[in-house]
């Protein structure tokens, strides 16, 4: 069947159209007539077989490589596709460190490292994860830590925390904090350092929350007054060495309310700028005992008004600013060369005499022999 229509796709159609023009410019259509002289060799382009081409890798697409990325908002890190949650690898780093480590996320403790356990004597994580971490710092501190945590993250400075211990004890913290970018929660890490009183580190032989003399120095102190009295044949009647135990009777509510610090603070410092150089104050064994040891005084009156002057520094209000604390107490007296005739005798009877003191209501002096 004839066509008057040109077959398009025929070889002879297009090795017979003309040259196409272009702006008066003619364009030579046999251009592949010149390959030879570029040294274009046509014949063996044409006989690439096919599977050749097909042996060629293609470059992969940009979306499909894979990425290091570190995405905000997840408590993870995904490089090349290795997943390390975050508290996991601080784990990894702080496990064994001896200092307190912990993350805090929107005030609640995500993750606690041993030593921070330990600060704050909890026997477990489950104790303290999802808790509030102002829980475990004493009320004092609250507002500085409020107010400090912004400035520590962004101008690298450390920050001191009270940190609540068994039977109201504080342990001062010098903490260091990492900020953690998240745009879903308020996220850090504070890395500690305990800061001990430089008395006791040196000689073992102060309280390392209030600085006084502890125990131990207290009863060195006694036996060296009791040997000098009794090679000097003191009698009673004429000189007398006494000793004061003092119990703080509702030590157990300032406790509760992580306030001992700020009282023991106001305590010391209204007692010591009083007391005769010559006494030595010291702290108990037990967080509510403290030590008064008088080693002169000329009688027994004498040695009854001076310890109701005494109980009346201890009775007075404690005042923070805000709130006044009454403090009850009660004190064991104890004296030497009668009725205890050494120095430890002198620490049992009045050990013995606070006991009584407590035991028949508190709040009342009790002397112990009379």
């Amino acid at each position: 069947m004839n066509n008057t229509q040109p077959d398009l796709t025929s070889l002879s159609y297009l090795e017979n159209l003309e040259p196409a023009k272009s702006k008066g410019k003619k364009v030579d259509a046999s251009i592949l007539a010149e390959a030879p002289q570029y040294h274009i060799d046509l014949d063996g382009l044409e006989s690439l077989s096919s599977e050749v081409i097909q042996s060629a890798t293609p470059l992969p697409e940009a979306a499909n490589q894979p990425q290091s990325v570190i995405e905000e908002g997840d408590d993870t890190l995904s490089i090349d596709n290795i997943m390390l949650p975050l508290p996991e690898l601080i784990e990894k780093f702080f496990r064994r460190s001896s200092h307190p480590v912990v993350m805090v996320s929107d005030d609640k403790i995500v993750y606690a490292n041993t030593s921070f356990l330990k600060l704050v004597d909890a026997d477990s994580e489950e104790r303290v994860y999802n808790t509030n971490f102002l829980q475990y710092v004493s009320n004092e501190y609250w507002t500085a830590v409020a107010e400090g945590i912004g400035d520590i993250l962004t101008n690298n400075k450390s920050m001191i925390v009270g940190m609540k211990r068994p039977h109201g004890k504080i342990r001062k913290i010098s903490y260091d904090a990492i900020y953690i970018p998240d745009d879903k929660t308020f996220s850090f890490i504070l890395i500690g350092e305990s800061l001990r009183p430089k008395t006791s580190i040196v000689s073992g032989l102060y309280d390392e929350d209030t600085g006084l003399p502890n125990y131990y120095l207290m009863e060195d102190r006694l036996q060296v007054v009791i040997t000098n009295s009794s090679n000097n044949g003191i009698s009673f009647g004429k000189n007398i060495v006494a000793l004061l135990c003092i119990n703080l009777d509702n030590f157990d509510n300032f406790a509760r309310l992580g306030n001992t610090e700020v009282i023991f603070k106001r305590i010391i410092s209204r007692i010591s700028m009083v007391l005769n150089k010559t006494y030595t104050f010291a702290r108990g064994l037990q967080p509510q005992h403290f030590w008064i040891m008088i080693p002169e005084i000329s009688d027994y009156d004498a040695l009854a008004t001076e310890c109701e002057r005494i109980k009346g520094l201890f009775d007075d209000p404690i005042t923070d600013n805000f709130t006044d604390y009454r403090l009850i107490t009660s004190i064991g007296v104890s004296m030497y060369p009668e009725p205890a005739t050494s120095a430890k005798k002198l620490i049992e009877h009045a050990d013995l005499a606070v006991k009584k003191a407590i035991k028949d209501g508190g709040n009342r002096i009790v002397y112990f022999g009379y």
